[in-house]
């Protein structure tokens, strides 16, 4: 698992390379899942567990997506003045390549070039609660672009009130997160004058490994079909991917000739994407899957790749090109759509694919809606030239049952084209009733035997 599922910026995806964190532990995908709901949070965790890694990432990456950098949008206050060094170095050397940078507020510092770092808002600030809250009081400054209040290794707090003047001045929404190794009365009891309705995140230590579930589809993902006419399923995905404009579309195929056809056909419309398969090198995978979390690229084609191989978390839309044939592959691919109205999963169905929807349909207990087709294709196979084309084919077909095009009949001992002659039953060696012939011997005693039968 690394952090391609989360959609990182590739500049934040070069600096956690920078300091070596390759993958998230089972512990900081949950932080950073919790995080994205909006919620206030209490983190059951150690420092060991380094839980800035799921508490700031979503931060980072917003902040490196933003052309405006001015403001601060969250402030952090450490338990000592070590660790609050130790977060503002890490926050320095995720956000290089972004260029974000964070202040340090602590004990040790000038308190004049303190505050004046505060008045120039700073899109970050680290501190130890003391000192802040004081430089605060003296300059009655306020916050109104905060999104995350961050209380980490909140067991080892001891001015509390300190921490209340801190939240205080944040005016608006925000998001407000405690971390800590362990509960306490008073943690509690600061705990409810600051969080509202906190969430609880954490790993239960000796847990039992759960069985593997299989693969559900959320009764709040929207399913639907198109019943694709005869050699228009290219025209309909184009005008499907036109009406329903969104970011991170998944588009699954049967083959890697199709995805890399489609890939052709998609850059030749402006439209990026990149196609993947499973016999692509591990560099050319990381690579072109990179573009597509990172939000370089909107559609991503899989060519024959089953969904669970792709380390992505979800996509806003996924489009079975073709429809799978088996039904847990159709589910799989049904949970990396997220919840909710503005997420879809959408199949092309043609002829070829009509059996199988019908065993997925059969297997889920009910069918995905209808959609009609998309009325730019209707006009395409209704108009005149399609019809003249139409009408040429079956001609073609008509003379190929033995009529001419001015209806006088060809001859039957005209062979088709490309028709060869059938091998007898003695030519296919080992025939269900014919026998191989005998093999003709050579040199004298071949000569005399053929000379004498």
């Amino acid at each position: 698992m690394s952090f391609n599922q989360f959609r990182l910026s590739s500049d934040i995806l070069k600096g956690l390379k920078d300091v070596k964190v390759e993958s998230p532990s089972q512990l900081q995908k949950k932080i950073f899942k919790a995080v994205q709901e909006k919620k206030d949070l209490v983190i059951n965790t150690t420092i060991e567990e380094s839980p800035e890694i799921g508490y700031l990432i979503s931060l980072l990456n917003e902040i490196s997506k933003s052309e405006r950098r001015q403001g601060t949008r969250a402030i952090i206050l450490a338990g000592d003045k070590e660790r609050a060094k130790k977060l503002d170095e890490w926050i320095w050397a995720i956000g290089y390549h972004s260029s974000i940078e964070s202040a340090c507020i602590t004990e040790d510092g000038n308190s004049k070039e303190q505050l004046s770092a505060l008045s120039a808002g700073p899109v970050i600030i680290v501190a130890t609660p003391g000192r802040l809250s004081e430089l605060l009081e003296s300059s009655r400054m306020i916050f109104r672009e905060v999104q995350q209040f961050i209380v980490d290794q909140a067991e080892l707090i001891n001015d509390w009130p300190a921490i209340e003047v801190i939240s205080n001045r944040i005016i608006g929404k925000c998001q407000r997160i405690f971390t800590a190794a362990k509960d306490s009365k008073e943690l509690r009891e600061f705990e409810n004058k600051i969080l509202q309705d906190p969430e609880l995140v954490t790993l239960a230590k000796d847990k039992k490994p759960e069985k593997k579930e299989e693969p559900a589809i959320t009764k709040d993902l929207t399913q639907y079909y198109i019943n694709v006419p005869p050699r228009s399923k290219i025209s309909t995905l184009m005008a499907h991917l036109d009406n329903h404009q969104t970011e991170a579309v998944v588009i699954f195929t049967a083959s890697r000739k199709t995805a890399d056809r489609l890939y052709k056909i998609l850059r030749k419309s402006n439209r990026r994407a990149v196609s993947v398969h499973d016999k692509l090198d591990k560099d050319t995978f990381n690579n072109r899957f990179e573009r597509f979390t990172s939000g370089n690229v909107q559609h991503l084609l899989v060519g024959d790749l089953s969904a669970k191989d792709l380390p992505l978390e979800e996509a806003v839309q996924v489009i079975n090109y073709d429809v799978p044939e088996e039904v847990d592959e159709y589910k799989l691919r049904a949970e990396l759509v997220g919840d909710g109205k503005a997420t879809r999963l959408i199949s092309l169905v043609s002829k070829q694919d009509r059996s199988d929807i019908n065993d997925i349909c059969k297997s889920l207990g009910y069918a995905p809606e209808e959609v009609p087709l998309p009325k730019s294709v209707k006009e395409k196979i209704s108009s005149p030239k399609n019809q003249s084309s139409k009408k040429k084919r079956s001609a073609r077909r008509g003379r190929g049952k033995g009529k001419t095009g001015s209806g006088h009949k060809r001859k039957k001992s005209v062979r088709k084209l490309n028709e060869l002659p059938r091998p007898t039953f003695d030519q296919l060696d080992g025939g269900r009733t014919g026998k191989p012939k005998e093999k003709e011997k050579k040199g004298v005693f071949g000569f005399i035997k053929k000379l004498f039968s």
